[in-house]
């Protein structure tokens, strides 16, 4: 029965989440980020709600993200898949594949670099690109560029190397158990 609802700070440059008139978190997100109507209060809905339940699952079962962490990284997500500004796709960073995947959102898979391969949360996806959230703790992009966690971008498809088992992710070198 709160007043759960997304609204942008000015002074921090940051989308936040209140309940009624306290602040709750503030996301990762800049205004240069964000999709014109992210500057106006926005009702946290179901939709919302839903997908931040089921990322939070997901970093915490699949990902032994402590709690406080898959809370964080759940919340950035929803932002971001709420909100994110719409962006031409930033796949140079990544080495092109021949794996004919089918995605969708809420999976986890893994990307490479020239330098590195990352572990990524699939946020939102449409017939050719994928909005993507970095789970592992950083990913080496260029050799004077790094990706930290939580950092979201979106990809073609076609770069997008494997799905990321449990076994991937509990091997992956980058994704640490908080």
């Amino acid at each position: 029965k709160q007043d759960w609802h997304w609204q942008f700070n000015l002074e921090k440059n940051r989308l936040e989440i209140y309940s009624g008139d306290t602040y709750f978190y503030a996301t990762g997100l800049r205004q240069s980020q964000l999709s014109g109507d992210a500057l106006q209060r926005q009702p946290l809905g179901i939709d919302d709600l839903s997908f931040l339940h089921a990322s939070y699952e997901l970093l915490t079962e699949e990902c032994g993200m402590d709690e406080v962490n898959a809370l964080h990284h759940a919340m950035n997500a929803v932002s971001a898949r709420r909100f994110f500004k719409p962006v031409m796709p930033q796949s140079w960073y990544f080495l092109p594949s021949t794996a004919r995947l089918t995605l969708s959102e809420l999976i986890l898979v893994e990307l490479d670099t020239p330098e590195d391969s990352g572990l990524f949360l699939i946020i939102e996806q449409d017939d050719s690109a994928a909005l993507i959230m970095l789970v592992s703790e950083s990913l080496v992009l260029t050799e004077h560029k790094t990706m930290n966690r939580g950092s979201v971008l979106r990809v073609m498809e076609d770069r997008v190397a494997r799905y990321a088992s449990n076994s991937a992710i509990l091997h992956s070198q980058h994704l640490k158990r908080a």
